[in-house]
């Protein structure tokens, strides 16, 4: 058997993007080796400029690359990846989002903690594995890119465990600080539950393959409709793993119980960098599954999504009412959102997937506004992430508090706000496919939502401080808090913009 090496489709170019965060990262973990070097100062501003390059790189080949209307082929190396909008357009999500945990710098990591260079260079590296899973063409690199910013992600949750001195022993453990306990616990909970989705999704690919004889996306739809010998018992069973794989990173239910123990124990910069990018990834590679690669077997997937759907929903939203912990109430809330965003695999139309990256697109903004918030107030100890910390907020800081406000009115879906318009599309897309039950639950799922959302918002306007609370207004966090409210305000007026570049971005 001859191979041979097809060196036309390496589109080298298309990779631009990664490559740059890639030889980013690297060359921080070297510079990170001189101390002059191995301070936040440097390393935040190097990776600031990787990332604005690669933001760059991505929008310049946005006008270019393949949609689903052209006719030009997006497969490249061999149809391991596919270059077209849809990768591109989460690649933003992921490098703007990244710029939350950079911008943080300036008090995470702190100037006693080691490995300063690590840190900056694993957020680059998480980064980087979810840029490829997003334009993975095949199960294979789509294993292998998840995998990448999985182990990254692991390391980052455990940060804080740097804390200790290295020399702790079993009757020390009670004398050291929460902070490194709980990214401790954080990490454990996190390493231990990923390798058994891990596992499960590999092993779904592997009956994905058995079933079909290929592993690569395009190629499985292509089969389904053209050889009925294709739709077999091993290709249902390895669906089903593929989705409880993919729904652990998403946090749908029933596999979303890692969720609100690793929010709260992993550093506040990583879990809002993790709130979005992770759910964005995880979907990036679902839609290129049920949407591009199995809608021929709609009837068999559709009544479990619905059901996880209507679930998460309610479940997320129901849970987060009872949480005192604000990073605990937002791991919920997060849940909740995983299963709106579901709806719009569920219409498994372009309307939906467009519904689903506007509401990506905003749900990041959304997010990221409200975990600065969060780590503008946040304290020290198991206490430090308290919702009472809010409490007569409006009072000291109020422009601060009126931006909360709209973060959380926005989460809730209100109007005017980017949240309302991110919803009603899905809603909408749901209702066109016939789903009207499924839009009815949602609306449902938004008002339990409400209590919890307004109760912040109580909390800032209408109750006093109990003791005071320290508040730095870092410049790289209030820039965050602005960017995001601006955003939110002109999505919520002009919608449409928006809505036509999703609908460009449609993948193949």
């Amino acid at each position: 058997m001859e191979f041979e090496i097809n060196y036309a489709d390496m589109n080298w170019m298309a990779l631009l993007p990664e490559i740059t965060i890639l030889i980013t990262s690297l060359y921080l973990l070297l510079m990170g080796l001189r101390k002059s070097f191995d301070n936040n100062k440097f390393l935040a501003r190097a990776s600031t400029l990787g990332i604005s390059f690669a933001i760059l790189l991505t929008l310049m080949l946005w006008g270019g690359a393949p949609s689903a209307i052209d006719e030009v082929p997006p497969g490249m190396f061999s149809n391991a990846l596919i270059h077209d909008r849809f990768g591109l357009s989460f690649n933003l999500i992921f490098l703007i989002m990244s710029l939350f945990a950079i911008m943080a710098s300036y008090k995470y990591p702190r100037e006693d903690h080691q490995n300063k260079a690590e840190y900056f260079s694993l957020i680059l590296m998480t980064v980087a594995g979810m840029m490829f899973l997003a334009k993975a063409g095949n199960l294979i690199t789509a294993f292998v890119a998840l995998e990448v910013f999985s182990i990254a992600l692991y390391i980052l949750c455990g940060f804080s465990a740097k804390h200790g001195t290295g020399s702790e022993t079993p009757a020390s453990v009670s004398d050291l600080p929460w902070e490194t306990l709980g990214s401790q616990e954080s990490t454990v909970k996190y390493l231990l539950s990923g390798a058994f989705a891990s596992a499960i999704l590999v092993y779904g690919m592997a009956l994905t393959y058995a079933g079909t004889g290929t592993t690569e996306i395009r190629t499985i739809a292509e089969l389904l409709q053209n050889n009925p010998y294709t739709e077999n018992k091993l290709l249902y069973i390895g669906m089903a793993l593929m989705f409880a794989g993919l729904g652990f990173k998403v946090s749908l239910v029933p596999f979303h119980s890692w969720t609100p123990d690793v929010y709260q124990g992993a550093p506040t910069p990583v879990t809002g960098f993790m709130s979005v990018a992770t759910k964005a990834a995880a979907f990036a590679l679902i839609a290129r599954i049920f949407y591009v690669a199995l809608p021929s077997l709609e009837q068999v997937w559709m009544p479990f999504l619905f059901s996880i759907s209507a679930i998460t929903m309610l479940v997320g939203n129901i849970a987060a009412i009872l949480q005192d912990n604000v990073k605990r109430m937002l791991a919920y809330s997060g849940v909740a959102h995983a299963g709106y965003l579901l709806m719009g695999i569920i219409a498994n139309s372009q309307d939906g997937m467009a519904s689903l990256m506007f509401y990506l697109a905003v749900y990041l903004f959304m997010n990221i506004g409200a975990f600065a918030v969060v780590f503008l107030l946040e304290g020290e100890g198991e206490s430090g992430g308290s919702i009472y910390r809010f409490q007569g907020l409006a009072k000291r800081k109020p422009k601060l508090a009126a931006a909360m406000a709209l973060f959380m009115l926005s989460l809730a879906g209100f109007p005017p706000t980017a949240g309302f318009f991110g919803k009603l599309y899905l809603f909408v897309a749901a209702i066109k496919s016939g789903y009207v039950l499924l839009a009815i639950l949602a609306v449902a799922a938004s008002m339990i939502a409400v209590y919890f959302y307004l109760r912040i918002i109580v909390l800032m306007y209408f109750r006093d401080e109990d003791e005071e609370v320290s508040i730095d207004m870092n410049r790289g966090m209030t820039t965050i808090v602005t960017v995001s409210t601006v955003v939110i305000l002109v999505i919520g007026l002009y919608p449409s913009g928006l809505m036509q570049l999703a609908l460009a971005s449609i993948p193949f």
